[in-house]
């Protein structure tokens, strides 16, 4: 009965994550409310977040003040769950409203949109389908919402739209393929870090992978990978860049109670830019997502993680990002929960010529959540985040870094309602 119990508290400590806003609002943790073939999930919750530099600040430059603010949010949730004969169909409203308690900072959106759906057909069967569109606009913070994206954080206007297929075929007892198409759009207009101003900047990609998969054993499967993408980079005051990458390899996931555990897959990647300045590239690249679960009471997982991303540095095409990080989740009593996690992420950038750019960004977090109710769930948290470069500038004859920042929130979150 434990496991059962740290099932859904590993869902919720997930959800009730302070990086996790957006991952798991499909996931579902019980029964909803029927109404008739539907079943309804809907949920409301408050958070509020103390949070001593909103906007990435530099913490090192002389004369840097950075702004402190409380963060008040008030999130609606309505999912609706349609199960079919071999498939289901999901969709998800979820706007929020945001204040921030300091004047300092006035948010071009106070009310925020999350749209969603996703659907599967034909699971059992020799031909699956599925389908996910995700679409946020907001005032939204660039590390809250987009991970790796090679953008100094930064928090002002975002928009973002992600619609992707999935098209799987068996061949056999142990073989098949799938084809996924992918379009991703995103637009970000506000004040960011280190640049001192505030910047526009977009990307737009459009991708499709093919996968031959192979069912080494009932939970494992192994495949082989081929990515083909293309995309457009703007950004305010500088030319429009077309990254074409290329990408193979090979990987293996492993799944327990239709959950994926593992999931590693290392290959080789070419990014070749079109109107961009520096190096085009090529190398290896891989990563891995391994969970285990130990005596019923904890889980840890593991990700490590090694691939290029695009620059809008004027000096730069990418820079080569490596992230490791480590979470543990313990079942404290029935209902409740402890979640503790480290990441550190170093970021190399290749210049045209001179020193590249290296980044450091070291995160910890913990906290503890509870179900007091079946349907009345807490979380409080507390974070600490700090950002470091090699950069270097003087200001009145003094050494600075304009891209360090330090940072500390503290979160509580109450929510009402199904998941």
């Amino acid at each position: 009965m434990k496991s059962i119990a740290l099932g859904v508290l590993l869902a919720l400590a997930a959800a009730g994550s302070a990086q996790a806003q957006t991952t798991s609002v499909y996931d579902l943790l019980g029964p909803g409310l029927p109404a008739g073939h539907f079943n309804l999930y809907p949920s409301v919750s408050y958070e509020y977040m103390y949070d001593d530099n909103i906007l990435f600040m530099s913490t090192d430059l002389p004369g840097s003040v950075p702004v402190a603010s409380g963060v008040n949010v008030l999130r609606a949730r309505f999912l609706a769950d349609l199960p079919l004969r071999d498939g289901r169909v999901r969709m998800l409203y979820a706007p929020f409203f945001r204040s921030y308690t300091n004047d300092r900072f006035v948010p071009e959106d106070q009310i925020n949109q999350v749209l969603g759906v996703e659907g599967t057909f034909h699971q059992s069967g020799r031909v699956a389908i599925g389908f996910r569109d995700d679409y946020a606009k907001g005032t939204l913070s660039l590390q809250e919402q987009v991970v790796r994206n090679g953008v100094p954080f930064g928090l002002g206007h975002y928009e973002v739209h992600n619609p992707r297929l999935d098209f799987g075929m068996r061949v056999g007892l142990r073989q098949g393929f799938s084809i996924l198409p992918s379009y991703s759009h995103s637009a970000f207009s506000g004040l960011v870090s280190g640049f001192g101003q505030a910047v526009d900047y977009g990307y737009t990609t459009k991708a499709i992978e093919g996968r031959y998969n192979y069912r080494l054993a009932e939970p494992a499967t192994a495949y082989l990978y081929s990515i083909l993408d293309r995309t457009l980079q703007t950004v305010s005051d500088a030319p429009d860049v077309t990254i074409r990458s290329n990408t193979v390899g090979l990987g293996l996931t492993r799944t327990l109670h239709a959950l994926v555990v593992t999931q590693v897959s290392v290959g080789y990647e070419t990014m070749q830019f079109d109107g961009g300045v520096g190096e085009d590239f090529s190398g290896p690249v891989g990563e891995a997502n391994v969970s285990w679960e130990v005596a019923n009471l904890n889980r840890i997982n593991v990700v490590v993680l090694r691939r290029p991303y695009a620059s809008i540095y004027f000096d730069s095409n990418y820079y080569l990002a490596t992230v490791g990080q480590v979470r543990w989740i313990r079942q404290l009593w029935r209902s409740s929960y402890l979640d503790a996690a480290a990441t550190i992420q170093q970021s190399d950038f290749v210049p045209v010529q001179g020193v590249g750019r290296e980044e450091r960004l070291m995160r910890a977090e913990v906290g503890l959540g509870h179900e007091f109710l079946r349907h009345l769930r807490g979380y409080a948290g507390f974070n600490v985040e700090q950002r470091e470069s090699n950069v270097v500038q003087m200001t009145g004859g003094v050494g600075a870094d304009p891209f360090n920042y330090q940072l500390h929130r503290f979160i509580f979150r109450i929510e009402a309602g199904w998941m």
